[in-house]
């Protein structure tokens, strides 16, 4: 409870009692009773004051529903999801590890099958099967987070020019939906493939390494420019916004003192220029 005797000791001279002063002591008593009542909705009034300012700008009160972090139609595609885990296991569920005489990555696309009795299209880089054209049958698929699945593998078709290919495998897994706009400049990004550590004697592989960024750059449509790291092994795998969907298949990166750090991922549209038929 608020002490008033402070407020009481500084009214005193004033309600001295003193002849002059006119007021009888019941009459004090009702004025400081008075003040006291004031003093409170004062501090009330301050106290809303203050909360309204903290809680609002320009007059329009802030809540968490309108920051950038939230899985809506209307989220802003500049700032990071609202659930993270969410959208990590739901492009965890789309993704493929690839061996062929060395280790990439593959994702599951909505691009339709065109051999009985397989059930999924895999999207990867061309350098990432590259020496198994000839020899598709060592192509090796593994699926889930475990890695335990190991469907039977089609390569179906590849376009060295712009690094990209397309397998078919016998196993239905969910698939990533494409943005439906270009990615712009300050998006985030997430990238997402199983790099291999060569730091260790064996080597080890990061199944389902998860990296985040922005995208700085994007040039002629196609080539999205990301702060999200992309290391050997994470090829073919892909570049998601903060919705989960599909803006692009890691590509390139390259690091060195003279030339910079560069991670590019190709936009999932590039697909149509020899791979699949677009609208």
């Amino acid at each position: 409870m608020t002490d008033f005797s402070d407020f009481e000791d500084e009214m005193n001279p004033v309600f001295s009692g003193s002849e002059d002063s006119g007021h009888s002591p019941a009459q004090k008593r009702k004025f400081l009773s008075l003040m006291q009542v004031a003093i409170i909705l004062s501090v009330a009034a301050i106290s809303i004051s203050l909360y309204t300012l903290s809680t609002s700008s320009n007059g329009v009160e802030t809540t968490n529903s309108d920051l950038p972090y939230s899985t809506d139609e209307e989220m802003d595609l500049y700032g990071a999801p609202k659930n993270l885990k969410e959208l990590i296991a739901k492009v965890e569920d789309s993704l493929v590890s690839i061996e062929c005489n060395g280790y990439g990555t593959g994702f599951s696309a909505n691009i339709e099958v065109l051999s009985d009795g397989y059930k999924s299209v895999i999207v990867t880089n061309h350098h990432v099967i590259k020496d198994c054209i000839d020899t598709p049958e060592k192509i090796v698929v593994l699926t889930g987070a475990d890695q335990g699945g190991r469907p039977n593998v089609i390569l179906a078709d590849w376009d060295v020019d712009n690094d990209l290919a397309i397998l078919e495998i016998d196993e239905e897994i969910p698939y990533l939906t494409d943005a439906e706009t270009f990615a712009q400049r300050g998006w985030w990004t997430m990238a997402m493939g199983s790099p291999v550590d060569t730091s260790f004697e064996d080597w080890e592989v990061l199944y389902n390494s998860t990296t985040f960024g922005f995208i700085s750059f994007v040039l002629e449509d196609y080539w999205n420019y990301t702060s999200a790291t992309i290391n050997g092994g994470n090829s073919g795998g892909p570049l998601v916004n903060s919705r989960g969907e599909l803006i692009g298949i890691n590509t390139l990166s390259g690091a060195s003192t003279e030339n910079g750090v560069w991670n590019i991922a190709v936009d999932s549209e590039v697909l149509c220029k020899q791979l699949i038929k677009c609208d």
